[in-house]
C-alpha cells in the first residue's frame, strides 16, 4: 500500500512540475536569461539565432547558454517564434477561448456592467432597487439568531 502511495504522489509532483513549466513555451525572444531558456528548453544558443542576446554570453565565443549536455534546438526556437508572431499580430481584446464553444483565437467577452463595489471605470451603476440596506440588515438579524440558538443548545446540552 505504501509504494502504491509513493506513486500516487511522485505521479502527482511530475504531473504540477509540468504545469508549472508550460507557460515557457509562451517565452519572449531573445531570452532575458538562460533560465528562461533552460526552462523552454533551449540551449547553447548560435549568435545567428533570434534567441540569442549578448548577455546570454557569458565569454563572448558567440554561444549562448552553453550546455555539454544538451545541443540546440532550432525547432523549438522557431515554434516559440512563430507562437510569438501569432500572438503580436493579435487585435486587442483577443485572448485564447478554450472549450465547447471556442478553441482557438477569439474576441474576449467583455463586461458590460460594473459590479456593485467595484472600481469606478466610469460605467454608470444601476442601484435603483434600494433593497441593498434591507437585505444586510436582515442577513446580520438571522445570523444573529442562528448564533443565539446554536449557543441555547449547547447550554442546555452542558447542564443535561
Amino acid at each position: 500500500m505504501r509504494k502504491s502511495a509513493a506513486r500516487a504522489a511522485l505521479i502527482t509532483a511530475v504531473g504540477l512540475s509540468a504545469l508549472t513549466t508550460a507557460p515557457a513555451t509562451a517565452a519572449i525572444l531573445p531570452f532575458p536569461h538562460c533560465d528562461a531558456a533552460a526552462a523552454a528548453g533551449v540551449y547553447n544558443i548560435p549568435a545567428t539565432s533570434p534567441a540569442y542576446a549578448p548577455a546570454l554570453d557569458s565569454d563572448s565565443d558567440g554561444v549562448g547558454c552553453e550546455s555539454d549536455i544538451y545541443a540546440y534546438d532550432a525547432a523549438t526556437v522557431a515554434e516559440i517564434e512563430a507562437t510569438q508572431q501569432q500572438l503580436d499580430g493579435l487585435p486587442p481584446h483577443t485572448g485564447i477561448v478554450a472549450g465547447p464553444g471556442g478553441t482557438g483565437l477569439e474576441e474576449a467577452p467583455q463586461i458590460e456592467q460594473v459590479p456593485i463595489g467595484g472600481a469606478d471605470t466610469g460605467v454608470a451603476v444601476d442601484t435603483a432597487d434600494g433593497n441593498d440596506a434591507a437585505a444586510v440588515t436582515g442577513g446580520l438579524a438571522l445570523a444573529m439568531a442562528l448564533a443565539g440558538g446554536a449557543f441555547v443548545l449547547r447550554r442546555r446540552a452542558g447542564t443535561a
